[in-house]
């Protein structure tokens, strides 16, 4: 029972709910027009695998094993990069207006600086927000017990290239040299290349909230149960558009 109420639920929501549609309309063109039942099966095929967590894993793993995640990182300054702003209404804690990969991140940042007692430079603008993302994250911080003392903002920032290019500028002035580089493992790639393109600090990838790997289970391979696909695919596309950037800057 259990089984069967996961596989109806993983075809009645969406986008899972996609491939039955697609596939009934594959059945009822196959005498009408084969090139469009053969499109809409293809369609039907690709939403299956697009959004099952097998194949998110496949690609998402690369950019997650780039790097390790150091037992004793070095550095001046944990460089923590927001990952998105909830918002909304008054909310008991801070942390309700953080979206997941920010709150992910921030989480690991304050367990850093727990171990370190490093300063925490948190970046992030408000791209799609009424407040930066990374006044909201300093906020939750400030609750868990950072001292303001050292908590820094960047918050001009809407996207990486500005988050290196801000965050650098801002340690430069601040006399950090050594930088601890805090974002979600999918993100680290695409970071570590902007930030060590801005130059004048040495950079300490540390990668935090892995979503590939572990155990394998039915779920895995049904539609709808993952779409970290997408974040994959952005970083893909955000890698190559930045080489041939500074190839032809």
């Amino acid at each position: 029972m259990f089984w069967f109420k996961k596989v109806l639920e993983a075809f009645l929501l969406p986008p899972g709910v996609m491939v039955p549609t697609l596939a009934g309309l594959a059945l009822y063109l196959r005498r009408r027009s084969r090139g469009g039942a053969a499109a809409c099966a293809l369609l039907a095929a690709l939403v299956w695998i697009g959004t099952s967590k097998v194949f998110s894993d496949a690609i998402i793993a690369p950019l997650e094993n780039a790097y390790t995640t150091p037992a004793r990182p070095d550095g001046d300054v944990i460089v923590l990069l927001c990952g998105g702003f909830r918002g909304g209404g008054r909310p008991f804690s801070a942390s309700e207006r953080l979206a997941p990969a920010t709150l992910e991140r921030a989480a690991a940042a304050f367990k850093l600086y727990k171990d370190t007692k490093l300063p925490i430079l948190v970046s992030g603008g408000a791209p799609f927000s009424a407040e930066p993302e990374a006044e909201a994250a300093a906020a939750w911080l400030r609750e868990l017990g950072v001292p303001q003392d050292k908590l820094l903002a960047e918050k001009s920032s809407r996207d990486t290239f500005e988050n290196a290019e801000y965050t650098v500028k801002l340690c430069r002035e601040n006399g950090f040299k050594r930088i601890i580089l805090l974002t979600s493992a999918y993100h680290i790639p695409r970071a570590v290349l902007l930030f060590r393109k801005e130059g004048g600090v040495a950079i300490t990838p540390f990668p935090v909230a892995r979503r590939s790997g572990g155990p394998r289970f039915m779920s895995d391979w049904l539609p709808g149960r993952d779409l970290d696909a997408r974040l994959a695919i952005n970083e893909y596309l955000g890698i190559v558009y930045y080489r041939l950037y500074y190839l032809f800057l």
